[in-house]
Formats: C-alpha cells, structure tokens, sequence
C-alpha cells in the first residue's frame, strides 16, 4: 500500500470518526510527566534489530509514537528526518514507536524504506509501552534528557492541519534548550493527531 492510499485512508477514518483528533487534554493524563525517568523498554525494530532505551545512556533521546495510517503522523514523518539528520551529530538519537494495534512489521519495513526514514520505527507489540508512558497520539513526542529524564512531552509544532507546518517549532526548541543545559520553556503541550489504537485487554 502506497504513501497516497495510506493517507486517503487515513482522512476517510478521520471523516467517520474512527480517528479521534481531539486535544490530548480531553483524554486520561499521561503517567509519565516532565521530570520522571522514563521506562526502559526493548523493542525490535522494522529491520529486526533489538533496542533498549538503555543502549542510549548518555544521549538526548526523541520518542515519536507513529502510525501510518495516522496522516497528521505520515505528515510529520515528511519533517522529522530533517530535524533527526540536523541533531544527528550532537548527541540525539530519534526513535519512531508504532503502537497500533493492527501494523504488523512487514508494513512497518515497506512504509520506512518507502519514505526512507533515518531512524528505526520499534513495534510496540500490545501498545504496552504506549500503556507505560500513557502516550495517547499520533504524532507524539517525549524527550529525554542524557539522564534518561522527560523533558519535554508534547506535538512536533502547532500545526492547524496535517500538511501544514506550524509556526512554533516546538519540539526543535525543546531539544535546542535540552542541548544547552537549559529548562525547556515549555515542558509539557497538549499533543494534536490520531488517537493510539489500542488492543482490548
């Protein structure tokens, strides 16, 4: 399945209402607030390769729970690689997390050679790391610190529509603030996107 049919899918389920996109705020807080040390976790990629967020002691860290079948998150996969070669070199590493209940690895693999993204996508197999953080959307981002500490849990910029960038890039701010040692300005922003489907337990 191409970019195009991914994405024409995706605005019919927005349109029906199978994708909520509604302020994060109207949903349960997330468990995992600026200031806590995020959980590890160990997750295979769409290459096959196992990560642990330990393997990353000592790097500023970008979590992004993604889906393809999301288009306000495919919209951001068409940015984020940009920012993820730009800090590439200073100690930031960008991971993507899929924790739809339906993408099964094989279409993981053929949606990042498709776009040719730069950083691995992990399943989340049962969306129980999305359950661990209480990451509720897609696009959404926590970063965290070299101390493996949140310092920023929010959207990517304050984009009004998928294909429209924002004009406050909020999270190149918030790793630009991280890098030099400062407080991130603002920790915590209500993310915008699809809502994370989740499997029935």
């Amino acid at each position: 399945m191409n970019t195009q049919m991914r994405y024409a899918i995706g605005l019919a389920w927005v349109a029906a209402g199978a994708l909520w996109i509604v302020p994060q705020t109207a949903l349960a807080a997330p468990s995992l607030q600026p200031g806590m040390a995020a959980p590890d976790f160990v997750l295979q990629d769409h290459a096959g390769k196992t990560h642990a967020l330990a393997d990353y002691k000592n790097k500023i860290v970008v979590l992004n729970f993604s889906s393809q079948l999301c288009p306000w998150s495919i919209a951001v996969d068409k940015d984020l690689p940009g920012l993820a070669a730009e800090y590439a070199s200073k100690d930031v590493v960008v991971l993507s997390i899929d924790s739809h209940k339906d993408t099964r690895p094989d279409e993981i693999k053929a949606y990042a050679e498709e776009h040719k993204l730069p950083y691995p996508i992990l399943k989340d197999a049962g969306n129980a790391y999305a359950d661990a953080v209480g990451a509720t959307r897609t696009p959404e981002f926590f970063v965290l610190n070299k101390e493996g500490k949140v310092v920023y849990h929010g959207p990517f910029d304050d984009r009004k529509a998928p294909d429209e960038a924002g004009e406050t890039a909020h999270l190149k701010t918030a790793i630009d603030e991280t890098i030099a040692g400062t407080p991130v300005s603002r920790a915590e922003i209500p993310a915008w996107g699809c809502s994370i489907k989740r499997v029935k337990k």
